[in-house]
């Protein structure tokens, strides 16, 4: 095969036009694999973290659990409320210990008079 340099044999006719975009689609193809491929690490990096979702509260646990905050409810019967419902034991009590700072709640200086 003759190249453009060897001249022009008999019945070979050359076309420089189509000379420039050939060379340029190794360079194109280049291009587009790049592409592809920050396309690929941007897909594959953006995708969401399977995350666990929250447990399902049971809603006659939470009124038990705010009954039991505002004191309607004593201890013993909290605990049996939620064995009853089907929770874990609620375990025993702990004392306060008597060096434990007052409670302030509430707490107002007394005026004298």
């Amino acid at each position: 095969m003759y190249g453009p340099w060897q001249g022009n044999p008999s019945g070979f006719v050359h076309h420089d036009a189509w000379w420039g975009f050939f060379h340029l689609l190794p360079f194109l193809m280049f291009l587009v694999l790049i592409g592809v491929g920050i396309w690929a690490v941007l897909r594959f990096s953006s995708r969401p973290v399977a995350t666990v979702a929250p447990p399902v509260r049971d809603a006659a646990i939470e009124e038990l659990r705010i009954r039991y905050a505002r004191g309607e409810l004593v201890r013993a019967d909290f605990a049996q409320r939620m064995r009853d419902l089907g929770s874990p034991d609620i375990g025993p009590a702990t004392p306060i210990p008597d060096d434990a700072p007052p409670s302030t709640e509430g707490d107002a200086p007394a005026a004298d008079g």
